[in-house]
């Protein structure tokens, strides 16, 4: 009696589980379905592609779109390494594509491209000058594809580093550079984060923060653990006030991820192993990185679009560079009420800026 009672328990729970997992795949497909209408480009000149490229050896997944087709072209770089915005792009740069051919790239590692490649492979080929590599392909293949001389590309985070590289190394590619949550010495950068976070926590007497902020020193170091609790001071103490629009709440983010209509099941989990998967091959060569050492002279406009409260990437230090740089033009704008994300915490803003200062250098 009781095995049958048993037997019957586990055909009901085994019932309920499908019907809930059913239901699950059906709101997820209910939401995709909704994202593509609410962004569909329906005007008579736009674009609206999803492909794999090959690049670099493996297929590397590319999105374009905008309102015209014929609109300049403007790359955007993500960071991480391995934090894929195909998914989230939509938070942020759908004013962008009146005026843009916008394009987002899920890079080696990362998202898409993680989730369709050997992982071997690309833990094998991950690293900077291979990366460096990739962008140069993806920009030659934007070019080819839409018989242009030139694009816009805009560099975000670890994105940023790809994207000055790129604008010192091969200016004949591009009409300018945009960096936003710009990084320049990964090193540099640490210490000065550490040191500003722990200054604000004895200048606020937040005992807590100063108590692990000293707790973990020596600092910078590669330790998981030590990065996490200065990350999360940082963020607390030196980021922008919590009023504002956050683009790391981990609510919407998953919300974007799952409503995307790009993205498979497959490429959920791509996305979200991606991000630990490139940490891990790549960061002890990109907490080497100083991008001092490429030179102070450039040979395309060079804007750095700046959060004024960019707990990640110290706002001090880009200043400091922007001031020994040179290049044909070079602007530094502030965003008062942004941190580490300016697209998405000031969007009419930017999109205002990208649209005044940088658009008409197309021309």
């Amino acid at each position: 009696m009781i095995r049958k009672i048993l037997k019957y328990l586990g055909i009901a729970v085994a019932g309920l589980a499908v019907v809930v997992l059913s239901s699950a795949l059906l709101y997820r497909e209910y939401l995709q379905r909704r994202v593509a209408e609410e962004r569909a480009i329906t005007s008579p000149n736009g674009i609206d592609s999803l492909e794999a490229v090959r690049i670099g050896g493996i297929d590397q997944w590319i999105e374009v779109r905008g309102q015209n087709v014929n609109n300049p072209i403007l790359l955007f770089l993500h960071g991480g390494p391995g934090i894929a915005f195909i998914p989230l792009a939509g938070a942020f740069d759908g004013a962008w594509e009146k005026h843009f051919t916008v394009v987002q790239w899920d890079q080696r590692g990362a998202g898409k491209t993680y989730a369709s490649n050997n992982i071997e492979l690309q833990r094998k080929t991950m690293n900077v000058r291979q990366m460096e590599q990739d962008t140069v392909d993806v920009v030659d293949y934007l070019r080819n594809r839409f018989k242009r001389e030139k694009i816009f590309v805009l560099g975000h985070s670890w994105g940023s580093i790809l994207g000055l590289w790129l604008a010192h190394e091969h200016p004949e590619l591009i009409y300018a550079y945009v960096g936003t949550g710009q990084v320049i010495d990964f090193e540099q950068n640490d210490k000065v984060g550490y040191q500003d976070a722990l200054q604000q926590a004895r200048a606020r007497h937040n005992e807590q923060a100063a108590k692990d902020l000293e707790s973990i020193v020596p600092y910078p170091a590669l330790d998981e653990r030590k990065q996490s609790i200065a990350r999360q001071w940082e963020a607390e103490l030196l980021g922008p006030p919590p009023d504002g629009p956050e683009f790391t709440n981990g609510t919407r983010i998953l919300t974007d991820l799952v409503s995307a209509p790009e993205y498979s099941l497959a490429d959920d989990y791509g996305f979200i192993r991606g991000m630990s998967f490139s940490r891990d091959v790549m960061i002890a060569e990109v907490m080497k990185i100083d991008l001092n050492q490429l030179g102070p002279d450039f040979r395309v406009p060079i804007f750095f679009f700046e959060g004024r409260y960019d707990p990640f990437c110290r706002p001090s230090l880009i200043w400091e560079y922007s001031q020994v740089i040179k290049a044909p033009q070079k602007e530094f704008i502030w965003f008062e009420n942004s941190g580490h994300f300016a697209f998405f915490e000031e969007k009419q803003k930017f999109g205002d800026e990208l649209l005044q200062r940088v658009l008409p250098l197309a021309n």
